[in-house]
Parts: C-alpha cells; structure tokens; sequence
C-alpha cells in the first residue's frame, strides 16, 4: 500500500530576505500508533515553514493508523505501509525516498514544540551538517539536556527528536545499523560527532515534545551496551575513551556522595 504524495514546487521557496529555505524532510515512523498520530501530524503540517516533505513509514499496521494517514493523504508527500524489521528499518526507509537536504525522525508518539520550529532553525544558512536542540522529556517539565561534547556522549545520547541532520551524512555515513536495535541512532551520533567536517551546532531552543515512555527511552540495547566503548574508541581514539570513562566514574562518585549525606 502506497501514495507517492504531492510533491509540488519543493525546495523553491524563500523567506522574507530572499534566502532560499532549504527542503526539510520529517520522517515518521508508525506501527499502530492511532493512540498519539494525528497529535504528531498536527504538529507537522501547522509549521510555519514553507518547505517541508512529510512522509510516513508504516509497519503494516493493524489497528486504525492507516485510516488516520488516509484522512491527511493530500497532505503527506509520501508513506507506506509494509512490514518492516523495526523502526530503524522504517527510517531507513524514508532516508531513502526523501528529497530534502535536512532530514528530522519525528516518532509517532512526539510533537514538535511549537509552530515555529524550522522557521527558527532553518531562516539563516548553517554551516554544521547536524544541528540539535533540546526536547522537552515527556510530562516531568525536564528540558534534556544542552549541548554535548564528545565527553558527554559516551555517557548520553542527544534525543533523536531534537537532531537535524544534513542528508550528505548518510551518504558518507551510511545508514542506521540494524544491529543496534534500540539504540542506532547513538551509534550515529558518535561516529558523526568524530567526522571532521560535521561541525556539530547546539542551538538553545526546544524542538520537540518527547514522549519519554516511547520504545527507546528506557529500553536496553544489549549489542550497544556491550560494544560502546569500542565504537567510542574507534570515533574518538584511546585518551579520549579514557577522558571520558575517567569524568563518568568521577560524576557518578560525586552523585553518589551528594545522595548519601
């Protein structure tokens, strides 16, 4: 089952200075998400950004996500439904159709922040090939969490809903791995904090609403968990796998301390 949407005039538009506004693609995967969809798609179309393609990469589906799709069909540029091998599969597979030269993995369970949000990342050129914010973590209020150093990437992962990331990456990158099937997107992550011509850029806003009972908020990804520090190795190099395991023993020490007294 498939719709190849309505592409119309993308990537032509301009903003009010006359600065072409780059194509951004929002890929969405869902599997009988029928409980939060429309909330995310909402997000999605009432963005005050003139250059989106949205597509949506169902998991064949059994409840009604699919009629949920349907009811925004002229809306959505592209989506399918089929099986797939998981959600990174399914971003795979929109990383593969998508046209834009700015790719952001929205879950079916998230929103984004406000209606502003590409309008403010996207109005000026950017010279980093990702660029991330913060996400606001389900219903506690938290913001999470900054900006990340290579340090602070062993120990976190930036939220996926908070990335923008330039299309060249997964061209130079490759796609997520299937491996890591929670978790690919860490794996991601480090190897293109470590390329040189990244140039990772924090911007101090909030992109998203993040549902943090989602699928990969607390799982466990046991082939990460076990190989991280040598995909950190091989990123960042030995000193730096030691720096980092050095700082993460030491805030964990002090943490445990402060609980104690």
């Amino acid at each position: 089952m498939k719709s190849n949407g309505h592409p119309g005039n993308k990537g032509q538009a301009k903003n009010q200075n006359g600065y072409i506004l780059p194509l951004v693609s929002i890929i969405t995967a869902t599997f009988n998400a029928e409980k939060d969809l429309d909330q995310c798609i909402h997000s999605v179309l009432g963005q005050k950004y003139d250059n989106i393609e949205f597509i949506i990469i169902d998991g064949a589906s059994t409840d009604t996500t699919l009629d949920i799709i349907k009811k925004y069909d002229d809306q959505i540029d592209y989506w399918i439904s089929e099986k797939d091998r998981g959600v990174y599969d399914a971003l795979n597979k929109g990383i593969n159709v998508a046209k834009g030269e700015w790719l952001y993995f929205l879950g079916a369970d998230d929103r984004l922040a406000d209606d502003k949000v590409l309008q403010n990342i996207f109005s000026k050129p950017r010279e980093s090939k990702l660029l991330y914010g913060n996400v606001r973590w389900g219903d506690t209020g938290r913001i999470y969490d900054g900006e990340f150093s290579r340090l602070k990437l062993f120990r976190l992962n930036i939220c996926q809903q908070a990335i923008f990331y330039h299309r060249d990456l997964f061209t130079s990158l490759g796609r997520f791995n299937l491996r890591y099937n929670v978790k690919a997107d860490w794996v991601f992550n480090m190897k293109a904090f470590a390329a040189k011509d990244v140039k990772p850029c924090f911007i101090d806003i909030i992109v998203a609403d993040y549902n943090n009972k989602g699928m990969s908020s607390d799982a466990e990804d046991e082939n990460l968990n076990r190989e991280r520090e040598d995909i950190f190795r091989e990123c960042f190099g030995k000193v730096n796998l030691f720096r980092a395991k050095l700082s993460h023993f030491l805030e964990t020490r002090i943490l445990s301390a402060g609980t104690s007294k």
